[in-house]
């Protein structure tokens, strides 16, 4: 059964100390990952905010089981610079209206 998994992304550096340049220099990476994610038909929601302190993201995935959702969110590369805690997330409606970023995924 299809499952929505929330792969929530916290930068390891505190704002004070996270290097902003080593975050860009992964986005391209990223935009890989994600574009891999869409083309599967996993990804289901994606985007960038913050903790109170440190950088952070959320990705929404599709998948089966808890492990298969760990095997995909382990692809990012902000990895590198943080860590993912994955959560079950319910879903109950989505209307995607904010479509301005969408071409950056386009496969």
């Amino acid at each position: 059964m299809r499952q929505v998994f929330a792969c929530i992304w916290r930068a390891h550096e505190p704002d004070a100390t996270f290097s902003q340049v080593e975050f860009e220099k992964r986005v391209p990476r990223l935009m890989v990952w994600l574009k891999g994610l869409k083309a599967q038909g996993k990804l289901v929601a994606c985007g960038g905010g913050g903790f109170s302190t440190h950088s952070g993201g959320l990705t929404l995935i599709a998948a089966a089981t808890p492990e298969e959702a760990k095997d995909l969110s382990d692809g990012t590369p902000m990895n590198e610079i943080g860590s993912t805690e994955i959560l079950l997330w319910d879903c109950y409606f989505a209307d995607l209206v904010h479509t301005e970023n969408e071409g950056k995924l386009k496969a």
